[in-house]
């Protein structure tokens, strides 16, 4: 039983594709209407895997030889 979409302005199945598709949960709340709070569970009650927060701001280097020396 689907009920009617209130505030939101896409559906369930459509917020679960635009995340794997690499979008973050702001930008889908955004266009979905809604809070970033609400796609995370919506993500959880679809079992969609959902990235740590911040992940794509976390770049290091790597010194692969620094215990060699």
């Amino acid at each position: 039983m689907n009920r009617p979409l209130r505030k939101r302005t896409m559906s369930k199945v459509e917020i679960a594709q635009m995340y794997k598709g690499g979008e973050s949960t702001t930008v889908i709340a955004k266009k979905a209407n809604v809070s970033p709070g609400y796609i995370r569970i919506v993500l959880k009650e679809l079992a969609v895997p959902l990235r740590p927060r911040g992940s794509w701001k976390r770049k290091f280097k790597v010194n692969e030889d620094y215990f060699k020396t």
